[in-house]
């Protein structure tokens, strides 16, 4: 009897164990970067939803808003249903069944996912539902991997939780709340960026096979990841020799299976390639490898405009002004870091140019403040400034407050159904 009781006595004390230990682990995790982010992002997401209840009425409706189904009537989730979020929407429910052609030019990643979780809601989760759960998640792994990526370059808490601030103030921030890929892209991005520092080639792997499937820009993600991988190596040829670096052709299976896909539902694999040719909507999307000539363009356009010399109407200040800036701004990023960190900062500030030059390679420069939200060194390279230059400090927080308010703003613009990029 006594043994049984001193058995069962161990057994408890070993169950306690568990379960305190299970407790520490989930105390752990709310107050580590997981649970302290999502309080973060949770905080981000809610703001944005009360902007748009609070003013959003009031700014009178465009074009954007759905005449239709989805998005059309007032809910709680219906701002964040505007523009592209129809085709991304559209996918979702009927994948390339119908006849919208352009519809082939958006990627099937995101919508892939909003429609898993409202299949597996069993019908309680609506597609707008689904589909900001699936932003808040990727929102919140987005800032996660930023912050751990913050470590490798970044030496206090302060800074590092900045360039988190950086990102969700960046000027095209809301896409990240609204009904489009950008999340989900940044998530994916981020994090195989974070697994080549700290060398884990295979979890990297497994983040970039998908990103290919998201956008074409997924590039720059597959070089900056490679780039890492030779700096591991110390920059050396025969460093490349290693069987790991098959990772980065392995990366666009994503694109083949999204390629295949194509084929199977539109009968043709370059469908997304070629769905805006001929499409009057579209007509300024056109491949043109004249980089000089797209920006030399679009800087006499904005200069133009900001000293007067043509008017500074919406679609100008969308989509000329506003995606220059940003640009010539990640030129500034891209160079200064690496001049900051040397041959450290080599790969991000590479990344930074070649994005550059995919963001200028269609004859255009619409809809680009959005696309630099994945940039990563514009973050970095901000907060690195600051921390360097502590007489400087006041000019990140004051770009990152002039950021929040011109986020704002185009925000309420896309609320009310006006183009927003």
């Amino acid at each position: 009897m006594t043994e049984t009781i001193t058995a069962s006595a161990t057994e408890e004390r070993a169950v306690d164990t568990e379960r305190g230990t299970g407790r520490e682990r989930v105390r752990r995790w709310l107050t580590g970067d997981f649970g302290k982010v999502l309080l973060v992002v949770l905080a981000w997401n809610i703001a944005l939803t009360a902007v748009a209840w609070l003013f959003g009425p009031s700014t009178p409706a465009s074009e954007g808003i759905p005449k239709t189904g989805i998005g059309s009537t007032l809910s709680l989730l219906s701002h964040t249903y505007r523009w592209d979020a129809g085709n991304y929407g559209e996918i979702a429910e009927h994948a390339y069944t119908g006849s919208y052609v352009p519809l082939r030019a958006f990627y099937p990643v995101f919508p892939i996912f909003a429609w898993l979780v409202k299949t597996l809601s069993f019908g309680t989760l609506g597609l707008l539902a689904a589909g900001f759960l699936v932003n808040l998640i990727a929102t919140w792994l987005a800032g996660v991997a930023l912050l751990k990526i913050s470590r490798f370059f970044l030496g206090t808490p302060r800074s590092h939780w900045l360039v988190v601030g950086a990102f969700l103030t960046a000027p095209a921030a809301f896409f990240l709340h609204s009904f489009y890929s950008e999340a989900v892209f940044c998530a994916l991005g981020f994090w195989a960026y974070l697994f080549a520092l700290k060398r884990q080639w295979l979890w990297m792997g497994l983040c970039l096979i998908p990103l290919t499937a998201s956008r074409i820009t997924a590039a720059v993600f597959v070089g900056l990841c490679f780039l890492e991988f030779w700096r591991s190596a110390g920059w050396k040829p025969r460093g490349l020799l290693s069987w790991r670096v098959l990772w980065f052709p392995f990366a666009y299976v994503g694109l083949g299976v999204h390629m295949l896909y194509m084929k199977l539902e539109t009968g043709s694999a370059t469908a997304s390639f070629t769905a805006l040719k001929g499409v009057s909507t579209w007509s300024y999307h056109q491949f043109n490898p004249n980089i000089a000539g797209t920006t030399l363009t679009e800087l006499k356009i904005t200069v133009s405009a900001l000293i007067g010399n043509r008017p500074l109407d919406a679609w100008t200040l969308m989509s000329h002004v506003l995606p220059t800036i940003g640009l010539i701004l990640l030129l500034v990023a891209s160079v200064y870091f690496f001049v900051a960190l040397k041959a450290d900062g080599l790969p991000l500030a590479l990344f930074g140019i070649a994005s550059f030059v995919m963001l200028t390679i269609n004859n255009n420069v619409v809809s680009v403040h959005r696309y630099l939200l994945p940039c990563l060194v514009m973050y970095l390279a901000l907060v690195l400034l600051a921390e360097r230059r502590p007489n400087l400090r006041g000019v990140a927080y004051a770009t990152m407050y002039l950021n929040s308010l011109i986020c704002g703003a185009i925000f309420l613009r896309f609320v009310a159904g006006h183009w927003a990029g």
